[in-house]
C-alpha cells in the first residue's frame, strides 16, 4: 500500500492538507490531492516545492460560480456536493484497489465519498483529518430556524453513517480528540499542525519588501506593523480590528488586513466611513507569498468571537504566524491557540472586550524590540517543537503501522 489519496476543499489554498502530503512522500508513499481551485484566490499557483516534490500530483478542480455561491450556506452546500461528486469520478479513475483514502473536509462530505470508495475497494484504509465539529457550527449561522435544525439533525446522522467507514481520525488538540471519541469510536491521533519551516521563517522586512514587489507595500517599511491575516467572518469578530485601528489612528501604525471573506466589504466600509488612514487592505495572495507578507509584520493580530464552540480553533494562520516568528496577540476567548501561545509565552492573550489593554500591550511591543525579539523567538520556537512535517511523520508512521 504505497499510495495515498488525500482529498479537501479549500477556502484559501491546501495549507495543512499540502504539509501532510509532504509527511506521506516523507514514509515513502506516492501522492495524489485532488482539491479546488480556492474560493478566495484568484490567482493560485502551485508551490515551488510542491512542483518539485515528484511524489504529489495535485488535481484541481474548478467550481462555477464559487465565489457568489460561497457567501450563503446553502451555496456552499451546493458546492461541496459538486465537489464531492467531482472528486468521487476522479477518485475512480486515478486510484487503487489498494491505498489511503485520507479525508481533509469538509466533514463528512468526503468521508462519504471514501466510504463509497470502499465499498467498491474493500482493502482501502480511511482516515479522516477532522478540524472542525459540523454540523455543529450551524448553531451560530444565521438562517431559518426550520432550515437550521433538520440541517443539524441530517448532519449527525450522516456523520454517524460516513464515519462507520473511517479507520482512523486525526485532529489537532487533545479537547477535539476527547468529543470525537465519544462520536466516532475510532482510534483518534493528533497532528496539531504541520508546516515546512524552511519556507515560514523569520527574515527581514527589507528582505520581504524586495522579493514580495508589491508597490503599495513600500509604505511599510518604517512603519510598526500589525497583520492579520486570512479569514474576515463572523467567527473571526474582524470589526476589532476597526476598533483598535480607530483608538491608534497614527502615522507610525499600520494596520495591515490579508484575506477575503463575507465580512470585508463591510470592514472596508467601517475603515473608509471612519476615514482610517492607518489600515491597509491586500487581497488574499498564492501560498508563495505568504510568508514574505507575514514577515512585513511586528506583530500578529489573532481573533476570535467569543462562541464557545470554537474553544478548540487552532487555524493554519496560527501555526504559519507562529513559524514566521513574531509576536502573536490573541484577542480571543480561552481557546486551545490562546492557551498554546501563553503556555510558549509566544505573544499576549486578551479578552476581546478589553481594548484598552490591547491597545496598551501594543504600544508596549512597539516600544520594545527586545521584547518582539524574544516572543519571537519563542514563537518560532513552539513551532518547531509542535508544528514540524517531521512531527506529522512521526504521528503518520504510527497510524500506517496500527492499520496494517
Amino acid at each position: 500500500m504505497k499510495k495515498v489519496l488525500l482529498i479537501q476543499f479549500s477556502d484559501f489554498g491546501l495549507g495543512r492538507g499540502l504539509y501532510i502530503a509532504k509527511a506521506f512522500s516523507k514514509l515513502g508513499f506516492n501522492i495524489l490531492v485532488i482539491t479546488n481551485k480556492p474560493v478566495y484566490i484568484n490567482k493560485h499557483t502551485l508551490s515551488v516545492s510542491q512542483r518539485r516534490d515528484p511524489t504529489i500530483r495535485v488535481i484541481e478542480l474548478s467550481i462555477p460560480f464559487a465565489g457568489p455561491l460561497y457567501k450563503s450556506v446553502m451555496g456552499r452546500l451546493l458546492i461541496y456536493i459538486f465537489f464531492m461528486v467531482t472528486s468521487f469520478l476522479k477518485m475512480i479513475r486515478e486510484g487503487t484497489s489498494e491505498c489511503i483514502l485520507y479525508s481533509r473536509g469538509p466533514q463528512p462530505f468526503t468521508e462519504i465519498i471514501c466510504g463509497l470508495y470502499k465499498i467498491f475497494f474493500k482493502k482501502v484504509k480511511i482516515i479522516s483529518d477532522t478540524t472542525d465539529l459540523w454540523p455543529d457550527a450551524l448553531r451560530y449561522v444565521k438562517m431559518n430556524k426550520i432550515i437550521k435544525y433538520l440541517l443539524i439533525s441530517v448532519g449527525h446522522l450522516v456523520n454517524r453513517i460516513a464515519y462507520h467507514q473511517v479507520d482512523a481520525v486525526v485532529t489537532l488538540n487533545e479537547n477535539m480528540a476527547r468529543v470525537l471519541k465519544t462520536r466516532v469510536e475510532k482510534d483518534v491521533y493528533i497532528i496539531y499542525g504541520a508546516i515546512d519551516l524552511d519556507v515560514f521563517r523569520p527574515i527581514g522586512k527589507d528582505e520581504a519588501l524586495e522579493k514580495i514587489s508589491i508597490r503599495v507595500l513600500e509604505r511599510l517599511r518604517d512603519k510598526f506593523v500589525v497583520l492579520y491575516a486570512g479569514l474576515l467572518g463572523p467567527f473571526q469578530n474582524p470589526m476589532i480590528l476597526v476598533d483598535l485601528a480607530k483608538r491608534m489612528l497614527r502615522d507610525d501604525v499600520v494596520f495591515l488586513v490579508v484575506g477575503a471573506g463575507p465580512l470585508r466589504e463591510y470592514v472596508k466600509s467601517e475603515v473608509k466611513k471612519l476615514k482610517l488612514s492607518n489600515v491597509l487592505f491586500i487581497e488574499s495572495q498564492p501560498y508563495e507569498k505568504m510568508s514574505l507578507l507575514y514577515n512585513l509584520a511586528d506583530v500578529f493580530l489573532f481573533t476570535l468571537a467569543p462562541i464557545k464552540f470554537l474553544n478548540n480553533a487552532l487555524p493554519k494562520k496560527f501555526i504559519e504566524y507562529a513559524a514566521c516568528g513574531k509576536p502573536i496577540l490573541c484577542i480571543t476567548p480561552e481557546c486551545n491557540a490562546s492557551g498554546l501561545c501563553s503556555m510558549w509565552k509566544a505573544g499576549y492573550h486578551i479578552e476581546p472586550g478589553n481594548l484598552d489593554e490591547i491597545v496598551n500591550i501594543i504600544e508596549l511591543m512597539r516600544k520594545d524590540r527586545k521584547l518582539i525579539e524574544a516572543l519571537g523567538r519563542n514563537a518560532r520556537q513552539m513551532a518547531e517543537n509542535l508544528f514540524s512535517i517531521d512531527k506529522a511523520v512521526d504521528v503518520l508512521r504510527n497510524i500506517v503501522k496500527n492499520l496494517q
